[in-house]
């Protein structure tokens, strides 16, 4: 579910930046399986190539990744929009079953892949609720929301690059985002917040021969919200289903929070679905525009509520699109269409000054007013 919004048409405008090749470096991991250290390997290689082209802003997709929000399959396929030119593996090492890799690729994207957008989008995310409680009784997952919360938190720092992610340690649901409640939130520095619920876990039809342990087919189903704090409304809304074999005659089967249940062929596809969710969050985000507040204006300066973590750096040219909002409102007061450029002169972990040569461009510009941010080309 998306709503048109001044915002949403102004995103290609505010990435539509010049592209050239460059050089991304990335680490990827596998586990070797019955001492298979070739195909851990290609696994872990591939990794690190879908690590890298998501730094680069590429579209990334796999065979890993949901059609209509139904897992596919396990096999690992991947196409980018863009040139993978050179491929270099600069490292491998082995600690015990595990296999990493550093790579450096040089990806020269195409135009539409939203390039330049270096800056990261503060995005909350809050605990998964469980509203499938009656089927966690088999095999007492009760904590599977809390435990899965933990790995979708982990994928999206490894597979969502646009997104800086805030745990939060509530549970956060749809009807609780209103005004002002949200506009709070924006105003402490968060854009998104990203809400799930598992909707489902149960068993299906017996899976086992009659000389087999007893498996079962147990089903599992998320749902996915994205939601954007300035534009108070749902950017992007998917359920993911996926199901696998589970041990249905034992009696002690591994608890959530446990290497041993993210190792069952159920806690595998769950793992998969949930990167899944981190690159189609990363596909949502890289596109759209970094908002900040005004925290201060002085001398011909402005101080972002933006720094280092989102990835700015002294000496970036920024242009700037001045959105200001009605006080008791959400929705948009007034747009200044013409831009203008600023030099970022000093940074901190979370704000950041910048300056411009022209000072009536600042006539404008007050504390509190909405900014949106994005990197001139060819710095």
């Amino acid at each position: 579910m998306k709503n048109l919004s001044i915002l949403s048409a102004l995103s290609c405008a505010l990435f539509s930046l010049a592209i050239s090749a460059e050089w991304y470096e990335a680490t990827g991991q596998a586990v070797i399986e019955q001492g298979n250290i070739a195909q851990a390997r290609q696994v872990a290689i591939e990794d690190a190539v879908k690590r890298a082209a998501l730094l680069a802003g590429a579209s990334v997709n796999s065979s890993q990744q949901v059609v209509n929000g139904i897992l596919q399959s396990e096999q690992f396929g991947i196409s980018s929009q863009g040139e993978i030119r050179q491929l270099q593996l600069m490292t491998e090492n082995q600690h015990g079953n595990m296999l990493s890799v550093t790579v450096r690729v040089d990806i020269e994207p195409d135009i539409s892949a939203c390039q330049g957008n270096t800056y990261r989008k503060p995005v909350l995310l809050s605990q998964i609720q469980l509203k499938a409680r009656q089927d966690a009784i088999y095999g007492q997952l009760f904590d599977l929301g809390q435990d899965a919360t933990t790995v979708l938190e982990r994928h999206l720092r490894d597979y969502s690059p646009a997104a800086l992610v805030q745990p939060m340690p509530q549970i956060v649901n749809v009807q609780q985002l209103v005004y002002p409640d949200t506009d709070r939130l924006f105003s402490q520095g968060n854009q998104y917040i990203l809400l799930a619920q598992i909707n489902d876990l149960s068993l299906g039809y017996t899976t086992s021969r009659f000389w087999q342990d007893e498996q079962k087919e147990r089903f599992f189903a998320i749902d996915i919200s994205l939601f954007d704090l300035f534009e108070q409304t749902i950017v992007y809304q998917q359920e993911y289903r996926t199901s696998a074999n589970w041990p249905a005659g034992r009696n002690n089967t591994p608890m959530s929070h446990s290497q041993a249940f993210w190792q069952l062929p159920y806690g595998q596809k769950i793992d998969q679905l949930l990167q899944a969710v981190a690159e189609d969050v990363q596909q949502q985000l890289q596109c759209q525009p970094l908002l900040s507040s005004i925290r201060q204006v002085k001398n011909n300066q402005l101080m972002l509520e933006l720094g280092k973590i989102h990835g700015l750096t002294v000496g970036d040219e920024l242009q700037l699109f001045l959105l200001q909002r009605h006080p008791t409102t959400p929705g948009i007061k007034r747009l200044i269409e013409e831009p203008f450029s600023l030099t970022i002169t000093d940074v901190t972990a979370q704000h950041a000054w910048a300056s411009t040569r022209n000072a009536k461009l600042l006539q404008h510009v007050q504390r509190g007013d909405i900014v949106s941010v994005r990197k001139i080309a060819g710095f």
